[in-house]
């Protein structure tokens, strides 16, 4: 089978000077789904795959770079990505990338005219790019499926912005984005739910996540911290539950401390706190390799989220699984957007409240450390068995196959 794909994905390195580099930083977890995502299309001795990319990395001056190279990302040994190229400005990039995706899927499109089973997969909802996408795929009768991480009606909802222009573009980026979110011939879900919202009735499959599993080879092996650490990564938002992971800390007996890692509209709290408190230790943003170390050395990561919150229904929590890739436990909310098979490898937070989270890291860290350890090791053979990339990756394989 041949798949034209369009994502944001890059080479590493390249990802990782843009982090470096950029007051703005690129999402983490998108790159990381989508290499691993490639990763297990590449694998796949049934499927030929051709990517298409518009680079990830914040408008200019946000971002380092002003101008956007044309060039070749070698992604894995046997797969690589077409960067196209971009001027870094409002409006300006946005038409480079649209009118570039088109070029190279009419070049596809040519090469392959006389294969019947092909289609072309789109990550997320780029509004510009995927409304040429889709009239050139009608034009010239090819399928075109869509890979849905976010719900295009709550995209940039999470905070609020204080800058009228950023304000504009998300309000306008996102009404576009629902206008074309029903004209796929087929969607990829990460939660059950997201169909109701998206396309109701149309062919779909739900894949929450796609892990590479390889992700922790190249760190080095670490020993668990003393005293033990209770760890949160990812974005602080007081919406994701991070003030109450703070409180909660601040109510627990064990001797052990608190990393977080991140930003977002509760760190300059946290900065506050961790100044009272010498047993809270903000690390903001860091590289992920840090992270990644971190995770290891923690004794519990943690995932606080309101189940009550409506974008729990229709979000996979991407950090569950690096989380659990760690081999370090992790304590949950229970989420809709979670599949209960996931909460046998987990520990499970009962009632959403400071004195009950702290009561549950209390009981945790008295569990003994083998206990611990076999329940961190159970959720990471769960995760390499049967949500690895390859699994992950033929799964959407055989979908699109049956749908072409």
């Amino acid at each position: 089978m041949k798949i034209f794909y369009f994502g944001s994905v890059c080479s590493q390195d390249v990802f990782n000077k843009t982090v470096e580099k950029s007051k703005i930083k690129p999402s983490a977890s998108a790159q990381s789904f989508e290499s691993a995502l490639i990763k297990g299309f590449s694998e796949n001795t049934d499927i030929d795959i051709t990517v298409a990319s518009a680079e990830s990395i914040a408008m200019f001056p946000g971002g380092n770079r002003i101008y956007l190279k044309k060039r070749i990302d070698l992604l894995t040994e046997n797969c690589s990505a077409n960067i196209i190229s971009a001027i870094n400005l409002p409006l300006i990039k946005q038409i480079n990338h649209a009118d570039g995706a088109v070029r190279l899927f009419k070049k596809w499109e040519k090469e392959n005219r006389n294969i019947k089973e092909k289609c072309v997969l789109v990550y997320g909802l780029y509004p510009q790019v995927v409304n040429k996408l889709q009239k050139a795929c009608r034009k010239h009768n090819c399928k075109i499926f869509a890979l849905i991480t976010d719900i295009p009606s709550t995209m940039f909802t999470y905070t609020k912005s204080n800058n009228i222009l950023k304000a504009l573009f998300a309000d306008s980026y996102r009404k576009k984005a629902v206008l074309i979110q029903d004209k796929f011939d087929g969607y990829i879900y990460l939660t059950e739910k997201m169909e109701e919202k998206v396309a109701p009735g149309k062919p779909y499959i739900v894949v929450e996540t796609i892990a590479d599993t390889n992700v922790f080879d190249k760190t080095e092996r670490v020993e668990k911290s003393y005293p033990p650490a209770i760890m949160y990564a990812g974005a602080l938002y007081k919406k994701y539950g991070v003030d109450m992971i703070v409180e909660a800390f601040e109510n627990v007996k064990n001797n052990c401390e608190l990393w977080l890692f991140g930003s977002g509209d509760y760190e300059d709290e946290i900065s506050q706190k961790a100044k009272q408190n010498p047993k809270i230790k903000f690390f903001g943003r860091v590289s992920r390799e840090d992270v990644l170390i971190k995770e290891k050395e923690a004794t519990l990561l943690l995932n606080i989220r309101d189940p009550e919150e409506l974008y729990t229904r229709y979000s996979f929590p991407s950090k569950m699984i690096e989380y659990m890739l760690s081999g370090t436990p992790v304590l949950t909310t229970k989420l809709s957007g979670i599949p209960n098979e996931y909460y046998s490898y987990c520990y499970l937070v009962n009632e959403r409240n400071i004195i009950n989270i702290a009561e549950q890291i209390d009981n945790i860290l008295s569990d003994g450390k083998n206990n611990i350890t076999s329940v961190g090791n159970k959720a990471r053979e769960f995760v390499i068995r049967e949500k690895n990339c390859n699994v992950q990756a033929n799964k959407i394989a055989g979908f699109l196959k049956r749908n072409v």
